[in-house]
C-alpha cells in the first residue's frame, strides 16, 4: 500500500512538469470534489426524472419561474460576501464569517421587500399561488444565504472534505429527498417551493452550527474585505437579473410548458460542468496567496487541458443526448436539439481560472468590467433571441454570452498581469 501511494506521488510530482499546477494539492482537494460533484450531479439527474415523471410541464415551468423570482432578489442581499468570507478567511480574519452571517441578515431585509411588494403585486392580479410562493422565497432566503456562508469558510480552510459532506452532499441531499416525498403527495408547486426552501434552510442552520463548533473561528473580521464585498454585491445586481432574465421572459411570454422545455434542455449541460466549479474552489485559495508570476507560469497550460477537455464534452454531449432523453425524459424529446446546442457552451470553461485570479486578486475594476459588459450583452442578447426565434434565439444568446464572457475574462486578465510587470 505504502509502495502504491509512493508511486502515485512520484506520478504527480511529475506530471507537474506539464501541467504546471500542483498536482499533489488538486489530488488531495480533488478526490472530494470531484466525489461530491458525481453525488449531486447523480442527485440531480434523479431529482430531475422525477419531476419529468410526476409534474406535468405547465407546473414544472411555474416553479422555475419562482426560483428565478428567488435568483433576481437574491441580487439585492450582499452576494460578494462568499468570496470576502473566503479570501479574508484564507488570510487568517476568521471572526469574517460570524460578521458576514449577521451583516448578510440586515441587508436582506431589501430582498424581503421586494418579496413582499411582487406578492402583494401577483394577489392584487388574482395569483394567490404565486402571490403565497414569492412570499416564501422572501421569507426565508435572508437566512438560506447567510447559513450558506459556511461553505465559503470551508473553502478557504482547504478543508475540501468536510466542504464536500456538508455543502454537496447533505447540502443537496435532504432538499432533494424532502421535495422527491413532496411530489409523491402532491404537484402543488406552492408546496414545492415551501418545502424546498425551509429544507434547505433547516440544514444550512444545522451545518453552519457544527462547522462553529468545531473550528471556533476567533474574532479577527477584515473589514477591507467586507467593503470589498459590497463593490462584487453591486456588480451582481446586474448579473442576476441577467441571469434570471430569459426564465421571467419566457414564462411571460412564450410560456410555463416552453419554460420547462427550455430547463431540460440546459439542466444536463449545466450538470456536466459540476466539477468545474469545485476545480474553481481548488484554485481560488492558491491564487489569494501566490504571486502573479507564478500564477501566470502555470495558467497557459491549465488553458489548453481545459480546451481539450471542453471539445471533447461537446462532441460527447452531442452524441449521447438522443440517447439520454430518449431513455430518461421521454416527456421532452422537444428539448434534445436545444440541449445539443447549448451544449457548445463548454467551450466557455478554459477561460475560468481568468475569473477566479480576478476574484482573488481583487480586481475590483476589472471584474465591473466582466460584469457588466456580460450582464449587458446577455440581457440584449436574450430579448432579441427571444423576440426574433424564441427558444431556439435564447439557447443560441446563451452560447453567445457565454463564450463572450470568456474572452472578456481573458483579456482582462492579460491586461491585469501587463498593469503589474508595469
Amino acid at each position: 500500500m505504502g509502495n502504491l501511494r509512493n508511486k502515485a506521488y512520484r506520478a504527480l510530482r511529475w506530471s507537474e512538469r506539464y501541467t504546471k499546477t500542483d498536482m499533489l494539492y488538486l489530488a488531495r482537494g480533488g478526490f472530494w470534489m470531484t466525489t461530491s460533484s458525481v453525488v449531486v450531479s447523480s442527485l440531480s439527474f434523479l431529482l430531475a426524472i422525477s419531476f419529468a415523471h410526476f409534474l406535468t410541464k405547465e407546473t414544472y415551468g411555474e416553479y422555475k419561474f419562482v426560483l428565478a423570482i428567488a435568483g433576481i432578489l437574491g441580487t439585492f442581499a450582499l452576494t460578494g460576501l462568499g468570496s470576502a468570507v473566503m479570501r479574508s478567511v484564507g488570510r487568517g480574519f476568521e471572526g469574517t464569517l460570524h460578521y458576514a452571517f449577521w451583516t448578510n441578515i440586515r441587508w436582506s431585509a431589501l430582498s424581503f421587500l421586494g418579496a413582499l411588494v411582487l406578492s402583494i403585486y401577483y394577489f392584487a392580479h388574482g395569483n394567490s399561488s404565486l402571490g403565497l410562493a414569492i412570499l416564501v422565497v422572501g421569507s426565508f432566503s435572508p437566512f438560506l444565504s447567510s447559513t450558506n456562508l459556511y461553505s465559503a469558510y470551508l473553502t478557504a480552510k482547504k478543508d475540501f472534505r468536510r466542504h464536500a459532506i456538508y455543502f454537496d452532499i447533505i447540502g443537496n441531499l435532504v432538499p432533494y429527498t424532502a421535495l422527491f416525498a413532496t411530489m409523491l403527495l402532491t404537484d402543488s408547486p406552492l408546496w414545492l417551493i415551501l418545502v424546498y426552501f425551509s429544507s434547505n434552510t433547516l440544514i444550512g442552520i444545522i451545518l453552519y452550527k457544527r462547522t462553529v463548533k468545531i473550528y471556533q473561528p476567533g474574532p479577527t473580521v477584515d473589514t477591507e474585505s467586507l467593503g470589498y464585498s459590497k463593490h462584487l454585491s453591486l456588480m451582481n445586481i446586474l448579473s442576476g437579473l441577467a441571469n434570471n432574465i430569459d426564465q421571467i421572459l419566457v414564462f411571460h411570454y412564450i410560456g410555463a410548458a416552453e419554460l420547462a422545455i427550455y430547463n431540460f434542455a440546459t439542466a444536463i449541460p449545466d450538470q456536466t460542468k459540476g466539477p468545474l466549479k469545485g476545480l474553481n474552489k481548488l484554485i481560488f485559495p492558491k491564487f489569494v496567496v501566490r504571486e502573479d508570476h507564478e500564477i501566470r507560469t502555470g495558467m497557459r497550460n491549465k488553458f489548453l487541458w481545459l480546451l481539450v477537455l471542453s471539445i471533447v464534452l461537446v462532441l460527447a454531449y452531442i452524441l449521447a443526448a438522443p440517447y439520454i432523453f430518449s431513455i430518461f425524459f421521454p416527456k421532452y424529446m422537444g428539448s434534445v436539439l436545444y440541449s445539443q446546442i447549448f451544449s457548445i457552451s463548454f467551450l466557455s470553461i478554459p477561460f475560468s481560472p481568468a475569473n477566479v485570479y480576478l476574484a482573488a486578486k481583487k480586481k475590483v475594476k476589472e471584474q465591473y468590467m466582466v460584469y457588466s459588459l456580460t450582464s449587458i450583452v446577455q440581457i440584449i442578447a436574450v430579448f432579441f433571441g427571444i423576440f426574433f426565434w424564441g427558444l431556439l434565439g435564447l439557447i443560441v444568446a446563451r452560447v453567445i454570452t457565454r463564450i463572450f464572457s470568456g474572452l472578456i475574462n481573458a483579456t482582462l486578465y492579460k491586461y491585469s498581469l501587463g498593469k503589474e510587470d508595469d
